[in-house]
């Protein structure tokens, strides 16, 4: 069939969606080695819940830590697998680290509370009792 379109506009169009096809399937690709931390902060009122996908990790592989005014949470996993059948050898090493920093300033850091269960670590961050925020005022006594 004939075309009004001229052949470079459509070979262009061609190759647009041929990128566009093998960028999604590249970055799915990609989605697989991703290393960060799904967070999510609720806030409870007196509390804040600080709730951390970290699937298939141990208690070795996962380090929270305070420093100043933030929580670190660190995650540094090495995993290896040697499988041997006749004369197939195979030999997988994998490592990853990666971390995520919360500022905590207005959070009682001496009672913070935390489990990890079933992948899932959770913090309980309590904040600090809010100062008295309205001023005392003195009664003075006016004279005309």
């Amino acid at each position: 069939m004939f075309s009004m379109v001229p052949f470079d506009r459509r070979n262009r169009r061609l190759m647009e969606n041929f990128n566009r096809g093998f960028n999604r399937s590249f970055d799915r690709f990609f989605d697989a080695f991703d290393t960060s931390m799904s967070t999510d902060i609720v806030d409870k009122g007196d509390s804040y819940e600080l709730t951390c996908d970290l699937p298939g990790l141990s208690k070795e592989d996962i380090k929270v830590s305070l420093d100043e005014n933030y929580l670190t949470i660190n995650v540094d996993r090495k995993d290896e697998h040697e499988e041997t059948k006749d004369n197939y050898v195979l030999q997988e090493r994998r490592s990853y680290n990666y971390s995520r920093r919360f500022d905590i300033r207005g959070i009682d850091k001496e009672n913070i509370k935390g489990n990890y269960k079933n992948g899932v670590l959770k913090l309980e961050l309590p904040k600090l009792a809010k100062e008295k925020e309205d001023q005392d005022y003195l009664d003075i006594e006016f004279e005309d």
